[in-house]
């Protein structure tokens, strides 16, 4: 498996962004090693909060309620997904499944990290990941916070009569759209979907990690693994996570904002399933995007050290 790694000066003078650089070295079973990248802000024996971004979006999204947090005690960690962010990328779109992922992320958190009892915040993809991972690991989490995201699912046994999932018509043409576009500036995408304005210092920072198209990889093939059919392979695995996750008993709070064009009811594939997901009501903060980490921090942060200290 070849990889790029982004050159350094690409994340100068970022704003909000002047956390140094920290790697975790990851064993690929089929590919080799590859560095992942991730920021953390806090004391070292704080307990730990690990956020997992989506994408188009990086740990650069999570720069300010990483500093609410490291601020309130807690060790904050931001990581970058393999193929995005200061993460290596893989070249082929072909080396990016959300097996891989989970495999990735699982490998980083706890075999080289090793962290215990600690807090997990998801958004978007990392809602995924991030389940699927607590699944096959619950006793090292504290908590879970599911933001403007969902966990797709196919029970194996279920007929697949028609292979276009419901609704899934908008979705394609996307996919097709990216797929055709080498160059896809998401950074754009992402402006254009905040209820904010971005100043072109935080648009630019969205596009650091990725100075020619050859760096977007990771980024596209996200879209391409996109739910539009039922022979998704992630969508049987999901399903098996969510089984999983009947038995956890870590509080769970669903952290949504009301102007999501995405996953506006994503927290609908959760609550019915995982008992101390419904439990407790969702938070909908008002004002927010898909984005909501960036359009509201101030609010999102707020609202996440709250049930923090909820739940002690």
């Amino acid at each position: 498996m070849r990889i790029r790694k982004t050159p350094d000066h690409c994340f100068d003078h970022l704003p909000d962004f002047d956390f140094a650089p920290h790697f975790v070295t990851l064993d690929d079973q089929e590919g080799g090693n590859l560095d992942m990248h991730y920021i953390e802000y806090g004391p070292t024996d704080g307990q730990p909060v690990v956020m997992i971004h989506g994408n188009p979006t990086w740990s650069f999204m999570w720069r300010k309620v990483v500093r609410a947090l490291g601020d309130a005690g807690y060790r904050a960690i931001a990581i970058d997904l393999i193929g995005m962010g200061r993460s290596d990328k893989p070249t082929r779109m072909r080396d990016y499944t959300i097996a891989r992922h989970e495999a990735w992320v699982r490998e980083a958190l706890f075999d080289k990290l090793n962290l215990h009892d600690a807090h997990f915040v998801l958004h978007d993809w990392g809602g995924i990941i991030g389940l699927r991972v607590a699944a096959n690991h619950q006793n090292r989490i504290a908590s879970i916070t599911f933001s403007n995201t969902g966990l797709p699912v196919r029970d194996p046994q279920q007929k697949i009569d028609n292979m276009a999932m419901p609704g899934s018509g908008l979705l394609r043409k996307f996919q097709l759209y990216v797929r055709l576009n080498l160059f896809w500036r998401h950074w754009k995408t992402l402006a254009a979907i905040c209820t904010t304005k971005l100043s072109k210092q935080v648009v630019a920072g969205y596009a650091a990690p990725y100075p020619n198209f050859h760096y977007l990889t990771g980024n596209r093939q996200f879209t391409q693994m996109l739910p539009t059919r039922y022979d998704n392979p992630m969508l049987v695995d999901n399903f098996y996570a969510r089984q999983k996750l009947a038995s956890f008993d870590k509080p769970f709070l669903c952290l949504y904002s009301d102007k999501d064009i995405v996953a506006p009811n994503g927290h609908q594939s959760v609550r019915p399933f995982i008992p101390t997901a419904a439990q407790r009501e969702p938070v909908i903060l008002s004002g927010g995007s898909h984005f909501l980490v960036e359009d509201m921090h101030q609010e999102y942060a707020a609202a996440l050290l709250a049930f923090l200290g909820e739940i002690g």
